[in-house]
């Protein structure tokens, strides 16, 4: 490292952010600290005690931190690019039936794109984030590496990075727990050392995600429950309030419980019993690779995926398209659904090879229908 190389760090008003900025400069760097200003934020109007990340508050606990370590600190307005990369996706994948993941799009756009392309027009080559994580090269390309921390880890909301954001991109806290980074802040004085974390999409803050499309305009289309069989059992208010392996909020009396196996662009929702979501494979589009160069069409590879955020990877053999894969799972795996990302890792599950979107009509499950019908089904 250079002496006094400067360096950008995100801070977001919470913890690990500011105790990546205080090690930075306790490394030597000459830190910069910058708070993106994505969203007009708007506080709840049923709990006002309810916190998202984003919010005004945070922005003054970022700026706090700033004045605590002596470091300049600036807020740089990201609405355009949030709007157009994160919000407009968001928006436009519940009313095509899928289920987006806001945050994998804002770290691949906003936080390192957009971020970088500013660091750039500054002169200054890294950044660096409170991201749970960390980076390997392997046979001459960067990928993202899990965190010592599993149960923090943040691995599956990098894989969009480029090569050029992975070389350039510092992770002080990959080799840390929570703890650690807790009693650090305590010991740095920093003012949002007992911090509660925030859990909910930024631009959420209740959470209820159908309230945000309704008061974008978003016009709900009705239809029907089916089972896969295609028998009718009831009816619902709008297929963009459901997502896939959703079994709560159905509104359906069964038997057993049901569960959302496929929405339809007609406004069907496909219902099962928990048996009939288990999938034997799906199409990966969007795909951006790290340790994995691109596959040649034809060309196939078994590794390990994993679906959402919180499960763990499993065995798959996937098979290169040409811009798309195709995954097949080695083990059982329940309710894959479009919209969301898949990262892939090598074998030992320790760093990512690739990542995607789960392409949406391109699941297949293992059982078609398992559900007779039922006399305690809701009435049409």
């Amino acid at each position: 490292m250079k002496e006094k190389e400067k360096i950008i760090v995100a801070m977001s008003g919470g913890v690990d952010s500011a105790v990546a900025a205080g090690l930075l400069m306790e490394a030597g760097y000459d830190v910069i600290g910058v708070n993106l200003r994505t969203w007009e934020y708007e506080a709840p109007a049923c709990d006002t005690t309810k916190k998202s990340c984003c919010s005004p508050e945070d922005i003054r606990d970022a700026r706090d931190v700033g004045l605590s370590l002596n470091i300049p600190f600036y807020v740089i307005k990201m609405e355009k690019v949030f709007g157009e990369r994160v919000i407009d996706r968001f928006i436009s994948d519940y009313k095509d039936g899928r289920t987006p993941n806001p945050c994998v799009e804002c770290n691949t756009f906003v936080k390192f794109g957009a971020l970088f392309e500013q660091a750039k027009k500054l002169g200054i080559d890294k950044i660096a984030t409170g991201h749970y994580a960390r980076v390997i090269e392997v046979d001459g390309r960067y990928a993202i590496r899990n965190a010592v921390d599993m149960k923090k880890n943040q691995a599956y909301y990098l894989y969009g990075l480029s090569q050029e954001n992975i070389k350039n991109t510092v992770f002080p806290l990959g080799e840390m727990d929570k703890s650690q980074v807790r009693e650090i802040a305590k010991r740095m004085g920093l003012p949002v050392a007992e911090k509660p974390e925030s859990q909910e999409i930024c631009f959420i803050p209740e959470n209820d995600y159908r309230s945000f499309l309704k008061k974008k305009g978003m016009e709900f289309t009705p239809g029907f429950f089916k089972l896969a069989s295609g028998q009718i059992i009831g009816k619902h208010q709008g297929k963009e309030g459901f997502t896939i392996g959703q079994r709560k909020g159905l509104g359906i009396a069964w038997k057993n419980p049901l569960y959302v196996l496929s929405i339809e662009d007609d406004g069907t929702v496909v219902l099962g019993e928990e048996e009939e979501t288990v999938s034997e494979s799906f199409v990966l589009e969007e795909i951006t690779y790290q340790a994995l160069a691109p596959l040649p069409k034809g060309q196939s590879l078994e590794m390990r995926v994993q679906i959402r955020y919180r499960s763990a990877p499993v065995l798959c053999k996937v098979t290169s398209l040409g811009d798309t894969w195709k995954v097949e799972f080695l083990e059982d795996v329940k309710s894959v659904t479009p919209g969301q990302s898949a990262t892939f890792y090598s074998t030992n599950g320790d760093y990512l090879f690739a990542g995607g979107i789960i392409q949406k009509g391109s699941i297949t499950r293992k059982i078609k229908s398992n559900v007779e019908v039922s006399r305690e089904s809701v009435p049409i």
